[in-house]
This record gives C-alpha cells, structure tokens and sequence, in this order.
C-alpha cells in the first residue's frame, strides 16, 4: 500500500503546468461566521502518497470524506494509477454549506484503509 506523504486542506491548489511544483494556498484551520449558515466558498483536500517500486501502475481507489457539525456526511471517491512513484489526489469542493458551529473533519483513505483526519474548527462570532 502507497505511503501517505502529507494530507492538508486549504482553500484552493494550482500546480503549475510547465514544472509540476504546486502552491497551496490559505491552509483551512479555523472558520469564523457572524451568521449560520455559511457557506465555505471552496476547499481542496490535498493528499499526496509514495509508492514501493511493486505498487507502480496499479490502480488505487481514494476516498476522502466530509463530516460536517451537524452530523451531515459527504464522501468523494476517486480512482488513479500510481503511474509513478510520488502521486498526488485532489479533491476540490465548491459551496459548502455549514449550519451550525462545531468541529469540520475531512478524512483521508486509500483502498478502504483510513490513513489522516484534518480538522477545521467552526466558530460563531460576535459581529
């Protein structure tokens, strides 16, 4: 089974065409909201694994899930191939809504197995 490298959830991800580098951008750790609900306009989930030299072009199955405060769940599964031996996932959400305040848990898993959790504290403020 692929290593998990690094997993870290931001606002958004560009990679650059040309060099492959890639820039993450506002690290999600904390929400403030005067009001709920609120909406997180986007977020990416950014995992990025290494791979022994007999797991390479083998097809791996990412799922990376959504547990909201209110207890609402959203998964996202994605397929890919270890084409080499460092790979990247990335999975960009737009419009999340958030009813109430509480703890935002993205986790991350590879094949079924679950390998980092990334947690974003929700607040209420007062304005």
């Amino acid at each position: 089974m692929p290593r998990l490298e690094y997993f870290v959830v931001a606002e958004s991800v560009s990679v650059d065409q040309a060099t492959n580098t890639m820039s993450v951008f506002h690290i999600l750790e904390e929400i403030r909201a005067p009001l709920f609900p609120v909406v997180i306009p986007k977020l990416s989930a950014i995992a990025h694994w290494n791979a022994a030299p007999d797991e390479l072009d083998q097809d791996f199955q990412v799922s990376v899930r959504i547990s909201f405060p209110d207890g609402k769940l959203l998964p996202f599964n994605q397929n890919f191939r270890m084409a080499r031996r460092r790979q990247r996932t990335i999975a960009n959400f737009a419009g999340l809504p958030i009813s109430q305040p509480g703890t935002l848990t993205i986790e991350v898993s590879l094949n079924g197995q679950h390998f980092a959790d990334h947690t974003i504290e929700v607040f209420k403020i007062d304005e």
